[in-house]
């Protein structure tokens, strides 16, 4: 009979966890991320066969601010799989806009003590090419408030704090971003719902999220590499 209630009562504190994480998920507002600027000209390392360099881009990716992170440790998180829209401009097709979208992205959120990280990355068709594309920006200390979904001010993106990689599986080519901006925005009138959601979502999981270590120190396996292809 002990051992049936014991039972009951783990099931129940499962289940009013789940209902919360879920409930969190369906209240809490939406973050938006995105990326904008122009890529460098020449090119950082590879042959750039897309001529992207010099060329103008922007990025949107979508994540919940009760988002449960992936694989989480003491100062970082990896959150995916999350929607990805965007813009990119290539010199095989002129002044012409090329539309990108995948449902499958990843951001890695890292806070050190010195600089924090903002890393992504995701699968994606340019041109008809299935490429999957890693950038990696760094960004002063204190620009993320921790390792949770929120938003944050526009950090401009320059050549030294900013590299992007996009890759066919055998080439790869890495540009710098000449100039740009990085920044989360909600609606303003989501607002007050971010700040109730803050408690709700650091109860998601247990790392302290007050901890900052080196961020070369930190045991992180990296934004992993989705393996579906982009929606």
């Amino acid at each position: 009979m002990f051992c049936l209630k014991v039972a009951a009562s783990v099931i129940s504190c499962c289940s009013v966890s789940v209902l919360s994480v879920a409930s969190a998920s369906n209240t809490a507002p939406n973050v938006t991320f995105t990326a904008a600027g122009t890529f460098a000209n020449p090119q950082v390392s590879g042959s750039d066969e897309l001529k992207m360099s010099g060329e103008p881009f922007s990025i949107s990716i979508v994540a919940n601010a009760a988002a449960v992170p992936i694989k989480h440790g003491p100062n970082w998180a990896v959150y995916s799989p999350l929607k990805m829209t965007g813009v990119v401009h290539s010199g095989l097709l002129g002044p012409i806009p090329v539309s990108i979208a995948s449902g499958a992205a990843s951001i890695e959120l890292v806070v050190g003590p010195s600089y924090d990280l903002f890393i992504t990355a995701f699968p994606v068709k340019v041109v008809g090419i299935s490429l999957t594309i890693n950038a990696t920006i760094t960004l002063p200390a204190g620009t993320l408030a921790n390792q949770l979904i929120h938003p944050f001010t526009a950090v401009a993106i320059t050549p030294t704090n900013a590299t992007v990689t996009y890759s066919d599986g055998t080439n790869s080519t890495t540009l710098a971003i000449q100039s740009g901006s990085l920044g989360g925005t909600i609606p303003s009138t989501s607002a007050r719902a971010v700040l109730q959601m803050g408690t709700a979502a650091s109860g998601a999981w247990s790392e302290a999220l007050a901890v900052h270590v080196q961020t070369s120190d930190r045991e992180t396996p990296g934004v992993p590499l989705p393996s579906s292809s982009p929606d």
